[in-house]
């Protein structure tokens, strides 16, 4: 077993991004690592129930922009959050304070990414989202515009210039010790050349599935993102067009306020429910296909019926369909299109087969032990 090490882990509150970091964290302290955590103060209690020390942000608490604001809605003032100098002088100072052997970094918060590099501290990107079209594919130029806010932060540090001919996620994760990506590499796009420095490393949930996946399933479960997109009309179609289903209905919010929402009769909705609960007995997943609710899904095998709102969602509900491990449809369709696609995906064996197959591709990565194990290897 590889000395204790003392490892920093940087994050955000951007939703499902923080489901791999907080059971990444939860493996390391089970390996006897010393964690801490910086952070948005929203986090403190799921990082320290994993069993880390948790720092709030200081400079870097953009108090502006609320947790239930649109994330989409406010481009330019995040994108000056997670790259400015802010974030940079608040990992600074930390790793200053103390012993660092290995820094964590969320894959798109460039400027602390910025600040590791600075300190010449051994440094781990922990990707929560698809790699392949982020670095070469339709995701890929998408971060593109931010990439002055991102030079003037690495200028302000004395950093060199990122390669200009790359895309900007490219060149920033190309400078990393690891490259750990929060799925198995049979769930992404085929690649012709990984980059050298990338590891497939599987999901790492924050709340594992309680048990074996039952032999009898018919529990459909709806749940759409815990950050807010807007998704009301659409969570209301979707109960709606299920409603008459023979299966036990749950619905689950994510601590989303959704003012209005009628229940149908047969429908339990939770504020917020632990996953782990209900997966294992859930015979279809109805999601916007964030990458953290997939792969839950997927490790209890559980097929799925996509309505993705934007950002990487439509790229993971189009590798969903591409793989026959669910359907895709788009969030205006009506509810006589999802009822047909959720009756589809429970009648059609075919669909449960193929995820029961690629949930034991996931068991190989060892519930976190592969992404343990390439963080240990830095120390």
């Amino acid at each position: 077993m590889p000395r204790v090490g003392h490892v920093l882990l940087v994050t955000w509150a951007a939703g499902g991004n923080t489901v791999p970091a907080v059971g990444l964290v939860g493996e390391l302290v089970r390996r006897g690592h010393d964690v801490r955590v910086l952070a948005p103060s929203v986090l403190l209690e799921r990082f320290e129930r994993a069993g880390a020390r948790f720092r709030p942000l200081v400079r870097a608490r953009a108090p502006h922009l609320v947790e239930e604001d649109v994330f989409d809605d406010h481009l330019l003032a995040w994108t000056r959050y997670i790259s400015g100098s802010r974030i940079a002088e608040d990992v600074l100072d930390d790793l200053g304070s103390e012993r660092t052997d290995v820094a964590v970094v969320d894959a798109f918060l460039s400027g602390a990414l910025a600040a590791v590099e600075k300190a010449r501290v051994p440094s781990v990107v922990l990707v929560h989202v698809l790699y392949e079209p982020s670095v070469e594919g339709p995701l890929a130029r998408q971060w593109d515009p931010t990439r002055p806010i991102v030079e003037s932060t690495r200028e302000l540090l004395a950093l060199p210039e990122l390669d200009p001919g790359a895309p900007l996620v490219a060149a920033l994760w190309g400078r990393a010790d690891k490259v750990l990506v929060c799925a198995p590499r049979s769930f992404d796009f085929p690649s012709r050349d990984l980059a050298a420095n990338v590891r497939y490393v599987g999901p790492i949930l924050e709340d594992p599935p309680r048990g074996r996946p039952c032999t009898r399933r018919r529990t459909v479960l709806v749940s759409l993102s815990t950050t807010e997109m807007r998704q009301e009309a659409v969570l209301q179609r979707i109960l709606d067009a299920v409603a008459g289903l023979d299966a036990e209905i749950v619905c689950t919010l994510g601590r989303i306020p959704v003012p209005g929402l009628r229940a149908p009769a047969g429908v339990t909705v939770h504020d917020w429910l632990p996953h782990g609960e209900v997966l294992p007995r859930t015979a279809v997943a109805v999601t916007h296909a964030g990458l953290s609710t997939v792969m839950g899904a997927l490790v209890s095998a559980v097929p799925l019926v996509c309505l993705p709102f934007g950002r990487d969602q439509p790229v993971n509900a189009r590798r969903v369909e591409m793989l026959g491990l669910g359907e895709s449809l788009s969030t205006d369709s009506p509810e006589r299109e999802i009822e047909s696609s959720v009756r589809a995906v429970l009648g059609d064996p075919s669909y449960a087969e193929r995820a029961a197959a690629m949930a034991e591709d996931i068991a190989r990565y060892g519930a976190g032990a592969v992404a343990v194990a390439e963080v240990e290897s830095l120390l």
